[in-house]
């Protein structure tokens, strides 16, 4: 609503004195007792404090009982501002796992002793490829005593864990030939 829409009702009307005064109205002189308002301030201020102290009195008891509590320190344990012996915390892993990674080249990329007493040497990766492909790798001599079913048959050789034996195949490969094997698992010549 704007100033022009507002009717008489609306507009303001400024009361004197004597219009304000109802004298059927009236409000009585000794609605609160200060004395009774000023007894219970002072009795909750009481409640307060005592509390406040038996609090005091309870924590100072359980801190006593806990210091009581505690277990012994061990005779290793560092006194308070002694620094830890090593090995300590890595604080800066990047640079630590460069220098790292920087010694592991190193060592790929040049010659060097292992054991100099023992004439064990290490020689870079390249040249290290180059020599295995001339010489090959070494190889295990045969003997005799060795079992040619060990090998591609060897797990399939006794019982299975359900307690069924599992066959026998009827060849087993030695040295490249077929030969036939018996129904005990020897090979037949």
């Amino acid at each position: 609503m704007t100033s022009t829409d507002r009717g008489p009702r609306d507009a303001p009307h400024h009361y004197t004195d004597a219009e304000m005064h109802n004298p059927d109205v009236a409000h009585e002189e000794a609605d609160i007792d200060i004395r009774t308002v000023l007894r219970f301030a002072v009795g909750l201020t009481v409640v307060v404090v005592v509390s406040a102290v038996l609090m005091w009195i309870m924590f100072r008891m359980l801190e006593t009982r806990a210091v009581r509590n505690d277990p012994q320190l061990s005779p290793l344990a560092l006194p308070s501002g002694q620094e830890a012996p090593a090995p300590r915390l890595m604080t800066n892993e990047p640079a630590n796992l460069a220098k790292f990674r920087a010694e592991e080249m190193k060592k790929l990329e040049r010659y060097g002793w292992v054991d100099e007493r023992a004439g064990v040497a290490h020689v870079p990766i390249e040249e290290a490829k180059k020599l295995t492909l001339q010489r090959g790798l070494p190889v295990r001599a045969s003997s005799a005593a060795d079992d040619p079913r060990m090998g591609t048959y060897a797990p399939a050789y006794g019982e299975a864990t359900g307690g069924r034996a599992i066959p026998v195949p009827k060849t087993a490969a030695v040295a490249g030939e077929s030969k036939p094997v018996s129904a005990a698992g020897e090979i037949k010549k």
